[in-house]
């Protein structure tokens, strides 16, 4: 039984996440992003981990996704922004392609500099998702709340709190879930930067029984720029998966490589 997809997850609470990392203009800019990153579950099936592994199936996917960034500051004193995105993501499995899936999302919100070390953003954000499996196709809102304390000039912490409200074609499919993390980031060199964190996330689906899962996550993230523009990436996740109905509990490992541009 597989719970969600990584990818999904992934590229929903990301879109609010990555947007702090493009202040700093005075004055109000806009930045195209795009970016191509093949991965490997070794449970994409969902598969329970007793009693026996035997069932558990791995395969590839490639994430495409493109973006556009608008950000422009409120005050003269450029300590509050307002930013705006709009995206499309697209995943392709090699075999498992009833599991493909692409989104549309667009998403606003607003920056603070709340002091000389620490910051907060609040975004929201809606989307449309096309699968294969047309029962899963849906639409939905989200709304994500982030502070941040920037320990040093290499080192920062960052507390994330994301709400989403997935309604899909079949009601069975349709949630609600909150996810809470904790990450932190560093840069050991000047084109390198090393992200790793923790995050934790309840879904529960509007199913004729009741029927929540969580869904513990381990990460890091390496990314290093190889020209201006372009930075190659390369992330590791550890996933444990459990519900509300015994014997569906599995764990994942995900591994990734990836290719990205900013201008």
């Amino acid at each position: 039984m597989r719970f969600n997809s990584l990818s999904a997850t992934v590229s929903t609470v990301a879109i609010a996440g990555a947007l702090a990392l493009t202040v700093g203009s005075a004055q109000a800019e806009v930045t195209f992003n795009a970016g191509a990153r093949l991965s490997h579950d070794d449970n994409v099936n969902g598969s329970p981990d007793t009693p026996t592994k035997a069932n558990q199936r791995s395969d590839n996917y490639l994430t495409l996704s493109a973006s556009t960034v608008y950000y422009t500051p409120l005050d003269a004193a450029q300590t509050r922004y307002f930013i705006a995105q709009v995206g499309v993501f697209s995943t392709v499995y090699n075999t498992f392609s009833n599991l493909d899936s692409s989104m549309l999302a667009a998403s606003a919100g607003l920056y603070q500099q709340l002091s000389p070390t620490w910051s907060g953003q609040v975004t929201g954000r809606g989307f449309v998702r096309d699968t294969k499996q047309g029962d899963r196709d849906s639409d939905g809102f989200g709304g994500t709340f982030e502070i941040k304390n920037q320990l040093s000039q290499t080192l920062w912490i960052k507390a994330v709190a994301d709400y989403e409200d997935n309604k899909a074609h079949l009601t069975s499919f349709s949630y609600t879930g909150k996810t809470y993390g904790l990450n932190m980031g560093y840069l050991p060199l000047k084109d390198t930067f090393v992200n790793v964190g923790y995050s934790r996330s309840v879904r529960d689906f509007k199913s004729t029984l009741p029927f929540n899962t969580t869904t513990k996550t381990l990460f890091a993230e390496v990314s290093q720029r190889l020209a201006k523009n372009w930075y190659l990436n390369g992330g590791y996740a550890r996933m444990k998966n459990d519900s509300n109905f015994a014997g569906t509990a599995y764990t994942n490992d995900v591994i990734s490589l990836g290719l990205s541009f900013s201008y």
